[in-house]
């Protein structure tokens, strides 16, 4: 999905005003981290720790873990990468709709794959020996699967390699973490994000957490120096200065679903309910791409147009929460368009 994703700016002339495409969160604190980082530039005249050492320090202090429990990676996608390399021609379920460098990863490393829709239980599925790949909460609906019913489905299959990206866990209600069982479960893959909660996607940065058998197998795929200086003094900062959630994260979580409310109002939009930041909209008439030109025209509004991800069409966008004001421009908008159809 390097064409299609959101917050792809660069594909338009004109300014973008409000940027509902993009599901990483901009938070207050990501100007406190910019400016460290501009006293931090120094440090690209020196190769950056190829082990990344004082940042799986800082992160295993933080949670109490040996770092040997910790890979650091160019970002989230790096990490699915690296798994598809390490475990080539494996057999990987994938539930659908999901964030499709999961399965690009997996193509390019001969996977066999399956796509099981993602409203199905994977516990009436059939996955032993296999490596199942999940979103929690999912991308591009928001669908979170409960702590206790994924550890349980985990150690129900002691045989099957359970891949789960939490990079939107911070930005989702009432999501916990599996942090700490990932460190003890052998089967069990951790991805960890940096770049959503503090909207630095453009500096890359995300982290694995799995036993150390895996790690010490992961680190044979690893390019050297994959991550650099100036994102790993990023990492740093974050663990050090800002760590944990918000009270600005749970108003942006609010406000999301206010949002939800008001365009579910609207005739014409088919709303999924969902507890992060973002979530799904069904058109029951007209199509994404017009509605897209039509946002951009009027109001210099992006939306994610959701076709690109398997299973939906060109009826189905995805919103992300902009603040209370953007949020509200873009009720009125699509309300009078819904008008004019």
């Amino acid at each position: 999905m390097i064409n299609g994703h959101g917050n792809n700016l660069y594909c338009y002339e004109q300014e973008v005003v409000a940027d509902f495409s993009s599901n990483v969160f901009n938070h207050p604190k990501t100007t406190e981290v910019i400016e460290y980082l501009k006293q931090q530039l120094d440090c690209v005249k020196n190769y950056p720790d190829s082990n990344c050492t004082l940042l799986r320090d800082k992160i295993a202090e933080n949670h109490s873990i040996s770092r040997e429990h910790i890979l650091i990676c160019n970002g989230s996608t790096e990490a699915f990468y690296l798994l598809a390399h390490a475990y080539k021609n494996s057999k990987s379920v994938i539930p659908a709709p999901s964030f499709s460098e999961y399965e690009d990863a997996c193509t390019l490393y001969e996977h066999e794959l399956e796509f099981p829709s993602n409203s199905v239980s994977l516990d009436t599925i059939k996955l032993e020996d296999k490596i199942v790949w999940l979103g929690n909460p999912n991308n591009p609906d928001g669908k979170y699967i409960e702590k206790p019913v994924l550890k349980k489905l985990i150690d129900a299959n002691p045989n099957t390699l359970f891949v789960i990206d939490e990079a939107y866990i911070e930005l989702c209600t009432g999501a916990e973490s599996l942090f700490y069982e990932a460190h003890k479960t052998p089967n069990l893959i951790l991805i960890k994000s940096f770049t959503k909660l503090f909207a630095i996607p453009g500096i890359r940065l995300g982290y694995i957490v799995a036993a150390p058998s895996i790690i010490s197998k992961l680190r044979q795929f690893h390019m050297p120096w994959a991550v650099n200086a100036i994102a790993l003094k990023a990492g740093e900062y974050i663990i050090d200065k800002l760590n944990g959630n918000s009270a600005q994260t749970n108003n942006v979580l609010s406000e999301a679903k206010i949002l939800q409310n008001e365009l579910s109002k609207i005739e014409g939009l088919h709303i999924i309910p969902s507890a992060c930041n973002y979530f799904l909209v069904k058109l029951e008439l007209g199509d994404v791409q017009d509605l897209q030109h039509y946002l951009m025209k009027e109001y210099s509004f992006l939306i994610r147009n959701a076709s690109n991800f398997r299973t939906l069409d060109s009826s189905w966008l995805r919103v992300a929460s902009q603040g209370k004001s953007k949020n509200n421009e873009l009720v009125m908008a699509l309300k009078k368009w819904a008008k004019q159809k």
